[in-house]
């Protein structure tokens, strides 16, 4: 009896643990930067925790073509920390390929990223930014 009851307690704190699933924060070696060339902008300064979608334009204000990262799955998620950016870490794999889509200049072009995809959800509040080959978008808080 004393070993069921024992048996059982190891599994519900197995089956709690499971639950508290969080994202990862990790450091960044590159920060990413504004650039003059390509703004990355989300559609919204502010989200809710229940948000599953931000939708982002990377546009072109250059006066020349400019080459981007064709796969919509190219971005990191970024998390400011005690005043220091960290990179937030998925649920899945998560990998791009290399192509490259070029966007003329004065062009736009929208993206989004799927949240419940790539994090485990709600994202914790705070200030963040999405970053695509080291551009940095705006910031942008979850609240």
């Amino acid at each position: 009896m004393k070993k069921i009851a024992i048996l059982f307690v190891v599994m519900a704190l197995f089956l709690l643990s499971g639950c508290q699933k969080s994202n990862k924060l990790f450091d960044i070696d590159n920060q990413a930067k504004v650039s003059e060339n390509l703004k990355l902008v989300t559609e919204k300064e502010e989200y809710s925790e229940k948000d599953t979608v931000i939708r982002y334009n990377i546009i072109n204000t250059s006066g020349f073509e400019q080459c981007i990262a064709g796969d919509d799955d190219c971005f990191s998620l970024e998390k400011l920390v005690d005043g220091e950016w960290k990179r937030v870490g998925t649920k899945i794999e998560h990998a791009w390929n290399s192509l490259g889509l070029i966007l003329p200049s004065g062009e736009t072009e929208e993206r989004e990223i799927k949240l419940d995809k790539y994090f485990h959800l709600p994202l914790e509040k705070g200030e963040y930014r999405i970053t695509v080959e080291y551009i940095a978008s705006n910031t942008f808080k979850i609240s």
